[in-house]
């Protein structure tokens, strides 16, 4: 099994247990942030110059970014089974729409960074977004391994006329 590790409040050694489920679900969750980045870069370059490449690969990348979280969507949703895991599902979601609202505005920081001025106030801004992107995984593994410790076999419960066998 794979540990991932964290420090705890006092100063001690968590391990949490990550399994391909969980693997599986952070997949789901970072797809989308890629698309989210390059849709922030184009979308300013479009807004300052108007261009047709950029504006065609913004549109692009918007429509993969969409495609990815319904994607991510239905596969969190076929997992769901139970109540728990239902709402956890919900929770995973929203993590995953907000961490694409983070990648995307780290995404139109370092445009800006690039294509206009370097000055203190963008390079400012591109430390804030990564700072707030990176702090954003946080919560989306979090999400994940609460659904997929949800949707596991623990969860599952038996037949009653099986504890009668012996």
């Amino acid at each position: 099994m794979l540990y991932n590790v964290f420090m705890s409040q006092k100063g001690g050694v968590v391990r949490m247990k990550i399994n391909s489920t969980t693997w599986k679900l952070l997949g789901y969750a970072f797809s989308a942030a890629p698309g989210a980045f390059v849709l922030g870069l184009c979308l300013v370059r479009t807004i300052k110059h108007f261009d047709r490449l950029y504006l065609t690969v913004a549109i692009l990348f918007g429509t993969s970014l969409i495609s990815d979280l319904f994607w991510t969507r239905r596969q969190v949703r076929r997992l769901a089974a139970s109540q728990t895991a239902k709402k956890h599902a919900t929770q995973f979601l929203w993590s995953c729409v907000f961490f694409s609202m983070l990648s995307f505005g780290l995404g139109m920081a370092v445009s800006s960074l690039v294509w206009l001025s370097p000055d203190f106030m963008r390079r400012f801004s591109v430390i804030f977004w990564g700072a707030m992107t990176g702090i954003g995984i946080y919560p989306v593994c979090r999400d994940a391994k609460r659904l997929a410790d949800a949707s596991g076999p623990s969860q599952i419960t038996s037949v009653p006329g099986d504890h009668d066998k012996k």
